[in-house]
C-alpha cells in the first residue's frame, strides 16, 4: 500500500511542477497567453468583469466633495482581453496572435475622480470649478516609472440627460519597464493629500 502511494506521488510530482501559477505578471505575452486572453475577451462578459475586478481598487463615497473612486492597474494580458471584447465580430484567436505576438505592449494605470453628490444636481455656485490638477505616479522598488503617454477623459452619468460627473486619468507605461512583485500607484490631489495603492503583480496576469 505504501509502495503504491509512493509511486503515485512520484507520478504526480512532475505534473505539479509544470502547472503555472494562477496569476503572475505576464509579459511578453506568449502565443498561449494571447489565446487565453482572446477567449476571456470574447467570452462571458460577467466572468470577464469579475476577472477585471481583481485589477481594480474601489473607494467609498464621502459625504461631500470630490473624491477618487477607482484605481485600476491594466496589464498587457488584461488590455488584450479588453481589446478583443470591443471587436469580437470577424476577429479570431489567430487575428489576436498576429496583432499582439512579439509586439511592444503597455501597462495602463486608470484613475477615476468624481465630483461628488453636487455634480448630480447643480454646481456649488456660478464660479465653482472642480479640481482637476491631480498627479498620478507608478513606482516599483521606490523608483518612479517613466510615463510613456497620458491623457484625460470626461466621466459622464445620468440617464435622461447625461452630465459631467468626473474625470478619468490614464497613464501608459512600457510593459518592459515593469516587472512582477509589487507596483505602487500614488495619486496626489490638488489639496496635497496622497492616496497610495499597491498591486501585487505576482497575483495578476
Amino acid at each position: 500500500m505504501k509502495t503504491a502511494l509512493r509511486w503515485g506521488l512520484l507520478l504526480l510530482l512532475p505534473a505539479l511542477l509544470i502547472v503555472e501559477p494562477a496569476g503572475a505578471y505576464d509579459y511578453p505575452l506568449s502565443s498561449e497567453a494571447i489565446r487565453e486572453a482572446y477567449f476571456l475577451g470574447s467570452g462571458d462578459p460577467n466572468k470577464r468583469a469579475q476577472f477585471f475586478e481583481k485589477y481594480t481598487k474601489r473607494y467609498a463615497i464621502p459625504k461631500s466633495g470630490q473624491y477618487v473612486g477607482l484605481i485600476q492597474f491594466e496589464t498587457p494580458y488584461m488590455l488584450t482581453a479588453q481589446r478583443v471584447s470591443q471587436n469580437v465580430s470577424n476577429y479570431f484567436a489567430q487575428d489576436a496572435e498576429q496583432e499582439f505576438l512579439g509586439k511592444p505592449a503597455v501597462c495602463r494605470v486608470r484613475v477615476e475622480v468624481y465630483w461628488g453628490y453636487n455634480s448630480l444636481q447643480l454646481p456649488a455656485g456660478p464660479n465653482y470649478h472642480y479640481q482637476t490638477d491631480y498627479t498620478v505616479q507608478l513606482k516599483q522598488d521606490d523608483k518612479e516609472i517613466r510615463v510613456k503617454s497620458k491623457w484625460t477623459e470626461t466621466l459622464v452619468g445620468g440617464e435622461s440627460a447625461p452630465i459631467d460627473i468626473g474625470i478619468e486619468f490614464n497613464n501608459e507605461y512600457d510593459a518592459s519597464s515593469i516587472h512582477s512583485a509589487t507596483a505602487t500607484v500614488e495619486v496626489l490631489d490638488p489639496g496635497g493629500k496622497t492616496l497610495v495603492e499597491s498591486f501585487d503583480l505576482d497575483s495578476l496576469r
